[in-house]
């Protein structure tokens, strides 16, 4: 599955949230990549970028 492109409602489903919640995070910089005119999300990608995330705000924590 770590290469798998997913659709919006795709990744909502697996992440847990609503559809609303991956625009703003794609407005946020989640990575995406457009497909014609429809927007995708590589799960690994978004895993890595996620993951970028929660350290930063560990690293904010602390300072």
């Amino acid at each position: 599955m770590e290469n798998e492109v997913l659709t919006r409602a795709e990744l909502a489903k697996l992440l847990r949230v609503n559809e609303r919640t991956i625009d703003r995070l794609r407005k946020n910089g989640m990575p995406y990549m457009k497909v014609g005119s429809n927007i995708r999300f590589q799960w690994s990608k978004v895993l890595e970028w996620i993951d970028e995330q929660s350290q930063r705000k560990s690293r904010e924590v602390v300072a």
